[in-house]
């Protein structure tokens, strides 16, 4: 940040030391967050050589998108990208970006700050607040929702598949009614960190309300995407979960609903479809997978 000189009337000089740059920060994954600082001037996004702010992302293209900083102004303009480039869930060709928006390039969530970077910290921690479930840590409902768009955009374009797995905790008021809400709290935890500890680094977990959690992967077939649900199945089903020195038994059912290229539906409704097979799952006996047609 620069101090700006400034000449009074009276030729006196004064200093405005809260003339703020813009910066690009990375806020997922939160693994690869940083704070890039925006000078006047055009500068190229993408996972190219070329590119003058490089992301190591599968879904970004070579030379994605520009940020255009006019002195007032970030502008964001597509570079006719494959899988696109969304604002706040949203595809869009050009845009003016303001620090409420949220920039999405393959699966890297940006934003731009017109403020002071060293103000980010607070900032970062209010994003991981109103994007991650408070009780679990992994995404919640509507980060979830809108990470998902690149990767329908993409399997539509690219005759790719992609796969929802509604994921639901067997008997989950049972261990409510039984052990307490804080050993269910507890079994939510630990379901939550085993399914993320086995899924892949692109593949999107949240927790969709209550005890169901909701699994977004694509780059595999279907027979691919159903043993790694019924992975997920037998983890869940050896881990041992204890409570107050009681072991507690916990399964888990899953419903996966696979779609591949322009059969890619909306994500509500691959979440309905999926929905539905769980609770195939549920009246067949729980513990299991049930897979879609």
């Amino acid at each position: 940040m620069e101090d700006e000189t400034i000449m009074n009337n009276d030729n006196t000089i004064r200093f405005n030391p809260m003339v703020i740059h813009p910066h690009l920060i990375v806020l997922y994954p939160q693994s690869q967050f940083a704070q890039i600082p925006l000078e006047i001037g055009t500068v190229v996004l993408g996972r190219g050589q070329d590119a003058d702010i490089r992301f190591e992302d599968e879904l970004v293209s070579r030379r994605h998108c520009t940020l255009s900083f006019d002195g007032q102004n970030v502008t964001v303009e597509d570079l006719g990208s494959t899988n696109g480039t969304f604002v706040d869930g949203n595809f869009i060709h050009k845009q003016i970006l303001d620090s409420d928006n949220r920039l999405q390039i393959g699966k890297m969530v940006l934003k731009v700050a017109y403020k002071d970077p060293s103000e980010e910290a607070f900032s970062r921690e209010l994003y991981e607040a109103a994007t991650m479930d408070s009780l679990t840590g992994i995404l919640n409902r509507k980060a979830f929702m809108d990470r998902s768009a690149g990767e329908l955009v993409y399997a539509r374009r690219n005759d790719a598949f992609v796969h929802v797995v509604m994921i639901d905790v067997d008997n989950f008021k049972h261990v409510n009614d039984t052990w307490g809400h804080q050993c269910g709290d507890l079994i939510l935890r630990e379901v939550a960190r085993l399914l993320s500890d086995e899924k892949r680094d692109s593949d999107l977990l949240a927790r969709y309300g209550g005890e169901e959690f909701l699994l977004l992967m694509s780059g595999i077939s279907p027979d691919d995407a159903k043993k790694r649900a019924e992975k997920l199945r037998a983890t869940i089903e050896r881990h041992i979960f204890s409570w107050m020195d009681t072991i507690i038994p916990v399964t888990i059912s899953l419903g996966l609903a696979s779609r591949q290229g322009v059969e890619v539906a909306q994500l509500g409704d691959l979440i309905t479809e999926s929905d539905k097979l769980l609770y195939i799952a549920k009246n067949c006996g729980k513990n299991q997978v049930a897979v879609g047609d």
